[in-house]
């Protein structure tokens, strides 16, 4: 009679294989919800406002800081990040699926990256729950809500792109450390740069890597010295390196200090005022309950070492240090965990000024401590006696971290679910995104009491003064409007949001040559923001149209061109391009000699609705009855190159150059062109 052989164990390398296999599904599978989500929020202007991502070439042009994150947001050198955005473009237009797949697959990347480092430090590890408590630790991470703002969100990648090159510098570090190869020595520093190049708050590692040795390692100062004195010399000379090409690159870059979350304060306030910050961070590191996208004016101004936020930080940084030392010796693994959290925090704790206060994306990197925690105690309180009381923990835990992580993807959805997502708040910048929830339903009272929230909480808000003068616009009250609109630009003359509006204020009360001087400034702080380009040229055409008169002395404006030409104009900017095509038809017959102007808008109204050969036609009618239209010209070279004639766009781009050396927009498309 035959016996039943023994099950057999998997070997160690199928299980590992299952083990990563189950960490992609399981990932992908919380995050999956937020494939469909909208750009939202700052994707608005990172993404949807950075034009440098249509083109591939553009790529170069983000490490020379000719293009990147500088002209759209603030001065920061991130050339790795706009890289991504430019790719995701060539894949995907500006579709937000292949942007946020590209979020997941980075997030799935960092998830089997820290599965690969904590094999690594804990390779000399006994326990016989070894591979599962790895396992469970990377699971922590991979499901920790407080990561739903790097993955959920486009413009949160930065923090989770500069965590893959962290991770993987990490992993290369400890295999140097096993084996001197020069080629783990390069590996080492090649992704501590692009980690660099991908945000700067990743230039914790080299202090990270040399306290792993000194805390975990165990290694005497002298003899880390000794040993690793090239390695650490390498990253440290790198990262002098780095910070120096920076400096270099963004020098001339003016500095927007109003954008600065302590502008206008003194340094006590914002040391004492972020010393409450890190409690907070910690305990959303453990239990993230309470997660809002923007924690401006979430707590007080303190100026006072007396403050109780202030006291408590104090205290419970005192207390945390206790522990680590008390540790160091006895779990030297959470003794690191500790002080990974609080060193891999500090670039974000406004020691160098910044424009955040807050930022649930600033603990992807620090957040690493709690998977070495979890870790660490699994193994030590792991015994066959307590192990369905670790498992049913566990299971608890990341069940609940997953469904928690479900449910903040889906408030990334769209602005108005974000944004609401903070009712009840205070926030500065979260009271006047919900204030545009209202605006654009045209509750504009209940707009305004947002708007002055904001203005009451930080008097320099940029766009609740912008805000406020748009909604003041609206309702007609032009001097109100420019009040604010003119503090909005007063407090950051580089922004373009209040420049735009001021361009909008001038149209709205037809000063056309107001307008266009703001436009045109416009085009040298960002250009084509918000399609402005378009409304440039719309506002040079209706400058060109002759006004109809009774005789060839004294201009009288037709009462009925002048009330056709305002609401052809207020259609093409809605985009209601079929009932402005109707009134600019009309004006041709009204007023022959403005035909050139109008036809040329008709064009623009088939042009932005990607009916190319309809515009080519009315865009050499405008050229035909004024030949030296640079615009019309410009525009029909645009046409073709949409249509994908790449000669008959240079022709035409040249032309619009000969007749207008000065067309800053022909100038640009020929360039892109070529």
């Amino acid at each position: 009679m035959q016996k039943n052989k023994p099950r057999q164990k998997p070997e160690a390398g199928n299980k590992e294989l299952y083990f990563y296999i189950l960490l992609v599904l399981v990932t992908f599978a919380v995050y999956s919800n937020s494939l469909n989500n909208e750009f939202v929020f700052d994707d608005e202007s990172v993404v949807l406002g950075d034009e440098s991502i249509t083109s591939l070439s553009n790529i170069p042009k983000y490490f020379t800081a000719e293009q990147g994150f500088h002209k759209v947001i603030g001065r920061y050198y991130r050339p790795v990040v706009s890289a991504t955005y430019a790719m995701d473009y060539a894949l995907w237009g500006l579709k937000p699926f292949g942007f946020h797949l590209t979020n997941v697959l980075i997030h799935v990347i960092n998830v089997l990256l820290l599965f690969g480092l904590l094999r690594l430090m804990f390779e000399k590890s006994t326990s016989k729950f070894k591979d599962y408590g790895i396992l469970i630790g990377t699971l922590i991470f991979a499901l920790h809500p407080i990561h739903t703002e790097a993955v959920a969100w486009v413009s949160g990648r930065t923090d989770s792109l500069s965590c893959t090159f962290f991770f993987a510098s990490f992993i290369y570090y400890l295999k140097f450390s096993k084996k001197s190869s020069g080629s783990n020595l390069v590996l080492t520093l090649f992704f501590y740069l692009f980690a660099l190049l991908a945000k700067e708050m990743a230039i914790t590692l080299p202090v990270m890597i040399i306290l792993y040795d000194l805390v975990v390692v165990r290694l005497r100062v002298k003899d880390a010295l000794k040993g690793k004195a090239k390695i650490y010399g390498a990253l440290i000379v790198l990262s002098i390196a780095y910070l120096l090409l920076r400096w270099a690159v963004l020098k001339d870059i003016p500095q927007r200090e109003s954008y600065f979350y302590f502008y206008g304060k003194d340094t006590a306030t914002a040391i004492y005022t972020m010393l409450q910050t890190i409690p907070i961070y910690f305990k959303l590191a453990v239990f993230p309950i309470g997660m809002v996208y923007h924690y401006g004016g979430f707590l007080p101004y303190l100026s006072s070492p007396a403050d109780f936020g202030v006291i408590f930080a104090v205290a419970f940084l005192a207390v945390t240090g206790f522990v680590a030392f008390y540790l160091y010796r006895r779990m030297p693994v959470v003794s690191y965990a500790l002080i990974f959290f609080f060193i891999t925090l500090l670039p974000v704790l406004n020691i160098v000024p910044t424009m955040n206060f807050m930022a649930d994306r600033f603990l992807y990197i620090p957040s690493v401590f709690l998977s070495l925690i979890t870790v660490t105690v699994l193994f030590k309180y792991y015994t066959p006696k307590s192990k369905n009381i670790i498992y049913s923990i566990t299971v608890i835990i990341l069940v609940g971290y997953g469904f928690m992580t479900i449910v903040r993807n889906a408030e990334w959805k769209t602005n108005d679910i974000l944004f609401m997502s903070a009712d009840g708040i205070p926030g500065s910048v979260l009271y006047v995104n919900i204030g545009n929830i209202y605006a654009n339903k045209g509750q504009y009272d209940i707009a305004e009491k947002y708007y002055r929230k904001a203005i009451d909480l930080r008097v320099e808000t940029i766009l609740g003064n912008n805000n406020m003068g748009k909604l003041f616009m609206i309702k007609g009250n032009m001097d109100s409007a420019y009040y604010y609109i003119h503090k909005a630009y007063t407090l950051d003359s580089l922004s373009p949001e209040p420049i735009h509006t001021m361009a909008q204020l001038y149209a709205r009360g037809e000063k056309i040559s107001e307008s266009i001087y703001w436009l045109e400034k416009l085009q040298t702080v960002t250009p084509n923001y918000m399609n402005s380009v378009q409304m440039l040229q719309e506002l040079k055409a209706r400058q060109q149209m002759p006004l109809q008169h009774d005789d060839g002395l004294n201009k009288q404006v037709n009462p009925k061109v002048a009330m056709l030409e305002g609401s052809s104009y207020k259609n093409y900017q809605e985009k209601k391009f079929d009932k402005a095509i109707e009134e600019l038809t009309e004006l041709v017959n009204l007023n022959p000699a403005g035909a050139s102007g109008y036809n040329n808008n008709i064009g623009m109204c088939y042009l932005d609705g990607q009916k190319y050969n309809e515009a080519i036609k009315y865009f050499e009618l405008a050229v035909k009855e004024k030949p030296d239209f640079s615009s019309a010209v410009n525009n029909l070279g645009f046409c073709y190159e949409k249509l994908g004639d790449r000669t008959n766009a240079e022709k035409y781009y040249k032309k619009a150059l000969e007749l207008d050396p000065n067309n800053q927009l022909a100038k640009d498309n020929l360039s892109k062109l070529k």
